[in-house]
């Protein structure tokens, strides 16, 4: 898996591209990732999942603490562009409706 992450710090926004698989093996590396970017405030972080061809259900679980820590820190998250055979992994879990992936 490969995170690149740019910053737009007059918008206060912040995206992660990720590239590859989100699974068991890799959920930690996307926590560092982004939880080390994490700032107090009113920021907005964007993870595009153009990229992410395989999801499992720790990097979903991943997703969800990475989701509560930010709104815990006055933030929001936002998941973007994410593939048809990655979605049916959040619309089965019914997490599509928790991350607004409509």
């Amino acid at each position: 898996m490969k995170i690149d992450c740019s910053v737009n710090a007059q918008a206060k926004q912040k995206v992660f591209k990720i590239e590859g698989e989100v699974d068991v093996h890799q959920a930690k590396n996307l926590k560092s990732a982004i939880m080390d970017s994490v700032e107090k405030g009113n920021w907005e972080y964007i993870i595009d999942m153009s990229e992410v061809c395989y999801l499992d259900s720790s990097g979903l679980g991943m997703l969800v603490f990475i989701k509560k820590e930010i709104t815990r820190n006055e933030g929001k998250l936002i998941i973007q562009k994410v593939q048809d055979s990655v979605l049916g992994v959040f619309k089965l879990t019914k997490l599509d409706e928790f991350f607004g992936l409509a």
